[in-house]
Order: C-alpha cells, then sequence, then structure tokens
C-alpha cells in the first residue's frame, strides 16, 4: 500500500524529481491511443510532422495537468502518508516553479494545437477544461473518476481529429471521421487502471470527503474496475468490427485484454502499483497493433 509513482527523495537530481513529479511515463499510457485515433480516422498514416506534433501536445497537457492536479491536492497529499514525499509536499519543487509549469505546458499544447490545424485548435479548449478541472471534481461527485478517463479518451479523439482535420474543411466530417468506439472503450479502460491508483487510499480519500468510486463501493470497487475494463474490451472488438479492420487489430484487441486481465489478477493480490503500469503495457500494444494493421491495410476479417 506503500507505492506512489510521484513520490522521490529529496538526494536525486532537479532533473529526476521534476520526471517523478510529471510522471512523465505516463504518457505512453495516452500517446498509443492518440496515434490509433490518428491512423484509424484517416484508414492511414499521418504524416511525420502531425505525429510529432500530437507528442508536443500531449507531453505539454500532462506538464499542466499533472502539475495542476499536484497543486491541488498539495495539502491533502501532505497528510496521506503515502503520498508525503511527493516534489510539492516535501518543497523540492516550489509552488511557484509549479505556477510556471502551468503557464509552460498550456502555451506549449495550445501552440502546438495551433501547428496542428485550426480544427484542432478549435476543439483543444474543451480538452484542457477537462484535464484542467480534474483535481477540484473529485471534492464533488465520484464520476470525477470517469472525468480523468474521459482525459484518455480525449487523446484518441484528439488523435483523429489532428488527421483528419487535415484532410477535411467542414468540422462535421471531421467529427464523423473520429473512432468513436474507441473514443469511449478509453474510457472505460482508463478508469478500471485509474481505480488500481484510488483503491489504496480509500479510506483516506473518506476521511478527507473525497468522492470516488473507490470511496463510495468500498470493497467492490475492485469489481467496478473489473467490469469497466471487460466493457472495455467488448467495445474494441466492436470497434474491430465496425471500423473494417484486420485480423492484426483482433489479436491486439485481445493481448490488451490478457493484459488487463493479467493487471486486474495484481490488483487482486494487493499489487495495485505492478497492476497499474501493466496498462501501459496493454495500451502500447492496442495502439501499435491497429497502426500496424492500418499499415499493412491486410484486408478485414
Amino acid at each position: 500500500m506503500s507505492w506512489d509513482p510521484g513520490g522521490t527523495t529529496a538526494n536525486r537530481g532537479k532533473l529526476y524529481i521534476y520526471l517523478k513529479f510529471l510522471r512523465i511515463e505516463q504518457t505512453f499510457f495516452s500517446l498509443p491511443m492518440a496515434y490509433l485515433g490518428a491512423f484509424v480516422a484517416i484508414r492511414g498514416i499521418p504524416s511525420p510532422a502531425t505525429m510529432l506534433l500530437i507528442f508536443f501536445a500531449l507531453f505539454f497537457l500532462r506538464i499542466a495537468g499533472m502539475t495542476n492536479d499536484n497543486l491541488a491536492d498539495r495539502e491533502i497529499d501532505s497528510r496521506n502518508p503515502r503520498t508525503r514525499t511527493r516534489p510539492l509536499v516535501t518543497g523540492a519543487i516550489t509552488t511557484k516553479e509549479a505556477k510556471i509549469l502551468i503557464a509552460i505546458g498550456l502555451i506549449g499544447f495550445f501552440t502546438s494545437a495551433y501547428f496542428i490545424n485550426k480544427w484542432a485548435l478549435l476543439l483543444s479548449p474543451l480538452v484542457a477544461i477537462v484535464t484542467m478541472t480534474y483535481p477540484y471534481m473529485k471534492r464533488f461527485t465520484s464520476f470525477a473518476n470517469y472525468q480523468i478517463a474521459t482525459v484518455q479518451g480525449l487523446a484518441v479523439f484528439s488523435g483523429a481529429v489532428a488527421s483528419a482535420g487535415i484532410e477535411y474543411d467542414s468540422l462535421i466530417q471531421v467529427l464523423r471521421s473520429v473512432p468513436w468506439l474507441f473514443v469511449i472503450a478509453t474510457i472505460f479502460w482508463a478508469v478500471g487502471f485509474d481505480l488500481y491508483n484510488h483503491i489504496p487510499d480509500a479510506e483516506f480519500d473518506r476521511k478527507m470527503g473525497l468522492h470516488s468510486f473507490a470511496v463510495l463501493l468500498g470493497k467492490k470497487a475492485l469489481i467496478f474496475a473489473g467490469l469497466n475494463q471487460l466493457m472495455s474490451v467488448i467495445l474494441d472488438f466492436l470497434a474491430d468490427f465496425q471500423y473494417s479492420l484486420g485480423p492484426i487489430s483482433y489479436v491486439s484487441t485481445v493481448l490488451h485484454g490478457v493484459i488487463m486481465a493479467y493487471a486486474f489478477y495484481l490488483a487482486m493480490h494487493d499489487n495495485f502499483g505492478k497492476a497499474f503500469y501493466y496498462n501501459i503495457y496493454s495500451s502500447v500494444v492496442l495502439g501499435l497493433g491497429i497502426d500496424l494493421d492500418v499499415l499493412l491495410g491486410i484486408p478485414p476479417l
């Protein structure tokens, strides 16, 4: 129960502290899903420039969102034994530095959206609002778990807008190109692994008046997490069929589900840290598999 992906010791270098603070490796939860959306939306390969700009947009939004989350929860984290080594709590990163990071992140995100295409820029405030309001939503409702999961779903959406927005002049056409089944499937997937982060803190969060499905459901929260991820796999299969994808997509969906099932097994044995990170592997497998399927153009089953 002592696992904390954002904790660090004071005797580490400043760069290491920043990377732990931002949990930069968690970009790989969303980056494969963004590329999935980009490939499926146009049934082809986006330009290298578009691929690079998608990466920068996600990178900068993670800087803004994660810093904002840490800043909003600083006082709460200082009272939680599990999170007392986070840099904003220990003073390794100051409040002023955090505010500068948020500004850099948002400027970088909107700048990236500007260079992607006009529709990406137009829709970028929606993505930013959903991302930046999450830490406050959990003060009011358990559905904050679905809000943070929607940020992951918006990665698929944003990737699709980035590639399709170059192809189409109409916003309606762009939105029609978005693989919505994959967007919704990603939300259910993310709710599952997000709860691995909340279940260990359920009792503490209850005392602090914070809301999550871990607090609401108690011992049933893990089953709820598993059901969400099961629903995500079902929707992924439906998406493979709906978007006329080939056999590689189906194989990657199966592997995606198997990895999630193993993560659930780990969570059942209280290894929530490892279970949480196994979802990175499931994301990479699904995203790369479907991108490869589109790239090769193998006929659908």
